[in-house]
């Protein structure tokens, strides 16, 4: 029996990698899989992390296992080399599963940070939901460098990486000037806060929604569509940004209608004034004073006398942009159907054209009736 193994032993070592590669393979699969369905669950986050993990331990044993698999094929001469290899092999491993264990702590503690702050509290989720992404790259980034520095082509390149100074120089020699400059512009957004995670800002002239996520590129705001506008953030700080919810909440919105010169501009004022009070989004921004001495809760006013209309305005506040919007459209509604019932009317633009004659014309129209 040892006769035959040991003259069949470059069979039977494959055979046993084969079966080693199997088993293991099978042992992490099952493994990462059950541990996923019983103690995970529906955490996405987590069950990410833990299928790269499983990832690269089974590339890892399928690395290692062509490693040994290749010493029947070498003479001994070569075996130092492969031992070598081998603990390459080992190193990048390890590194490899340290940086995602690293990132997966990482990501849980930012994850409760995000989860228990408040948007207007100085544990503001935005700071926490950028660092988070830049937390993240530099433990990828040590990984490769640790990872690299295994290999003797890269040595060099990894330990310059690693210098103080060095990171810098492989950075701006190999990022693109706009990363660089959206990189920054991420981290003046966290450090002058112009707006915060679940704020509605104006970005420019024509986007408006709430801000949904900051990263190391780009800022996504989601408008009121639905639809996610990714913004890099170079071009978010060169942007004129209007933030809604910037010290406080509150909105006054105006709502601006055009009567007839023939109308009654008092029965107009008090139809906008009665509509606006009495919509339930509208809010009372009157002081104790203002109450004792009769200031109507909401302010109309004649803004100007148009062309075509006398242009009628009124002053009226909502807790937040949002539910501003919502009033707005409501009160247009209401009002116009309150004028059409008052006899109040909201007129087209009107215009006199003098017709000038044409002395030409005129004779010739002259001789028509004549020969007529």
């Amino acid at each position: 029996m040892w006769e035959f193994i040991t003259s069949n032993k470059t069979a039977f070592w494959l055979l046993a990698v084969l079966v080693t590669i199997i088993v293991l393979r099978f042992i992490l699969t099952r493994g990462f899989d059950f541990i996923i369905k019983k103690y995970i669950g529906e955490n996405e986050n987590a069950a990410s992390t833990l299928n790269l993990l499983k990832r690269i331990l089974v590339g890892f044993v399928y690395v290692v296992g062509a490693l040994l698999a290749s010493y029947a094929f070498f003479e001994k001469s070569v075996y130092e080399t492969l031992n070598k290899n081998i603990l390459i092999v080992f190193w990048i491993g390890i590194v490899a599963v340290v940086s995602v264990v690293c990132v997966a702590l990482c990501q849980r503690y930012f994850s409760k940070k995000i989860t228990s702050s408040s948007y207007r509290d100085k544990n503001d989720p935005t700071t926490y939901k950028f660092l988070n992404y830049l937390i993240t790259f530099l433990i990828y980034f040590i990984g490769f460098c640790l990872a690299a520095m295994a290999i003797p082509p890269l040595r060099s390149l990894a330990q310059s990486a690693l210098a103080g100074a060095g990171v810098l120089a492989v950075i701006g020699g190999f990022a693109a000037q706009e990363a660089i400059s959206n990189l920054v512009g991420g981290l003046f957004v966290v450090f002058f806060k112009p707006f915060r995670l679940g704020d509605c800002v104006k970005i420019g002239s024509d986007i408006i929604g709430v801000v949904e996520d900051l990263t190391l590129r780009h800022t996504v705001i989601k408008d009121f569509n639905n639809k996610r506008i990714v913004i890099p953030n170079s071009v978010i700080n060169k942007e004129n940004i209007t933030n809604y919810y910037m010290g406080e909440y509150k909105v006054c919105e105006w709502i601006k209608v055009g009567i007839s010169y023939d109308s009654n501009i008092d029965k107009a004022i008090e139809i906008m004034r009665e509509e606006a009070t009495n919509h339930p989004l509208c809010i009372d921004q009157r002081t104790a004073i203002d109450k004792k001495n009769g200031v109507p809760q909401v302010n109309v006013k004649v803004t100007d006398l148009g062309d075509s209309s006398v242009n009628l305005r009124a002053w009226v506040w909502a807790r937040d942009y949002i539910k501003g919007v919502e009033m707005r459209h409501d009160l247009y509604k209401s009002i116009k159907e309150r004028f059409d019932a008052a006899g109040i009317e909201i007129p087209f633009p009107h215009r006199t054209i003098i017709v000038k004659p044409n002395p030409e014309n005129v004779l010739l129209q002259k001789e028509l009736e004549a020969v007529a």
